[in-house]
């Protein structure tokens, strides 16, 4: 299925990818019209070992570039230890 014709991700789903979440961060993510695929996408780069690598050079583009920098702004450092 192509990107532009799929669903932008319902907050059950953006849920189900990221995990529990307020309100306002799902809605954040929602009004980008982002995609199952798009969330999913970001939240893996977010949640990547390489801290550093995906600081400096993420190659996400688009609306899941965008998820990305809301998860990163909104979600606590995950926890590598």
């Amino acid at each position: 299925m192509n990107r532009d014709t799929e669903k932008a991700a319902t907050v059950d789903e953006v849920r189900a990818i990221i995990g529990p979440c307020d309100d306002d961060l799902a809605i954040k993510i929602m009004d980008l019209a982002a995609t199952p695929a798009e969330v999913l996408e970001a939240h893996t780069w977010l949640m990547s070992d390489d801290y550093l690598h995906r600081r400096l050079h993420h190659s996400l583009r688009g609306r899941a570039a965008d998820v990305f920098d809301i998860l990163e702004s909104e979600l606590p450092e995950p926890d590598r230890s």
